[in-house]
């Protein structure tokens, strides 16, 4: 938590009289992870650069992060009579020091990122119905937790359509950790193991900003 509070000190007590106004954000990211469905799970995020003080460029925003692992048969004698879904959401509040180094329409970024909030993980196992090929559910599980965790981006921003809108593409490392929600998920009575795959890994991410307050030599 005590990266929480100097992040929030830094952001809110930086000279402010460089600032004409806020620049507004959505993005996507995703990571890439093989025990996930399609290999990935994603983030979608949302929020504002507040200011531009020379390289300085704090960001706040708002990430939800969700995946689904790749579903298990569960076989007995060679058929599948079972089937067990396993996944995760995460809603957390982002802040992140940005650093943008230089000009016009060309920026290197750098962005560690700081997240707080909740996360759960769920899983569902169903069983077969007789002769009908369909399954029905049979338990369900979830487990929330509070959570934080960095993560760091370095790419490029300022690929520009109009003086309003532009775009910035980033290669990202996540040090999210579901470790402990995935273990407390027990389906023992059915001989099943959740799985626990790490969530620390690289990704990509694309981000699409707006600039409503933009005028020509603003």
């Amino acid at each position: 938590m005590k990266y929480f509070y100097i992040l929030i000190f830094s952001f809110l007590f930086q000279p402010l009289y460089p600032q004409k106004h806020p620049v507004f954000y959505a993005g996507l990211d995703l990571y890439r992870q093989g025990s996930f469905s399609d290999n990935y799970f994603g983030s979608f995020n949302v929020g504002a650069q507040l200011y531009q003080l020379k390289f300085f460029a704090p960001e706040i925003g708002y990430d939800y992060l969700t995946g689904s692992l790749q579903e298990r048969e569960i076989s007995k004698e060679r058929f599948s009579d079972a089937l067990f879904r396993q996944g995760f959401s995460s809603s957390v509040l982002t802040l992140n020091p940005k650093l943008k180094f230089g000009k016009d329409d060309a920026f290197l970024v750098i962005s560690p990122k700081y997240h707080i909030g909740n996360a759960l993980s769920k899983a569902s196992y169903y069983t077969s119905e007789e002769n009908n090929g369909t399954y029905s559910r049979k338990k369900y599980q979830e487990v929330k937790s509070q959570i934080s965790f960095w993560s760091f981006a370095v790419g490029f921003e300022g690929i520009y359509i109009s003086p309003r809108f532009w775009f910035g593409l980033t290669l990202e490392f996540t040090t999210l950790d579901l470790s402990n929600n995935w273990n407390e998920l027990d389906f023992s009575e059915y001989e099943v193991k959740p799985d626990s795959p790490g969530t620390n890994t690289i990704g990509f991410g694309f981000r699409f900003y707006y600039d409503p307050f933009s005028i020509e030599n603003d």
